[in-house]
């Protein structure tokens, strides 16, 4: 039961992932022949530009995503107790011991790069992408 639970949440993640993969080429290649001015007007400057090395230019986008996973802190307890005497005169002594561990928040991230390749009229030509 255990290993169809762990096959289906992959397969789920990876759905997703393909899913999400096919959102940005599709997002991508509709720019396919714009001019470049019209994607600066709709995403703004890049953070970077370079040189084709064919008279055009290459624009990239980057962006850093990040997300924080919260802190967890974990509680253990063990107890024992002793009881001595009868029904009708019992005595008792016992310990207890606690544990907590805290576990920080931890913040990951990846960069996510939109490139454009430009021609020298300033129509794109091709496209790649990294990071969903």
């Amino acid at each position: 039961m255990r290993k169809i639970l762990i096959f289906l949440i992959f397969l789920f993640a990876l759905s997703s992932i393909t899913g999400c993969a096919t959102m940005i080429n599709k997002k991508m290649a509709s720019w396919m022949g714009h001019n470049v001015n019209d994607l600066i007007a709709s995403w703004g400057p890049p953070q970077q530009t370079m040189s084709d090395g064919q008279g055009g230019q290459i624009l990239i986008y980057s962006q850093t995503k990040q997300w924080t996973t919260p802190g967890q802190s974990t509680t253990s307890s063990t107890a024992t107790a002793n009881v001595y005497g009868n029904v009708y005169s019992a005595h008792g002594y016992g310990t207890g011991t606690s544990r907590t561990t805290y576990d920080p928040p931890q913040t990951y991230g990846y960069n996510a790069q939109r490139m454009f390749w430009v021609d020298s009229n300033g129509r794109i030509y091709r496209w790649a992408w990294r990071g969903l």
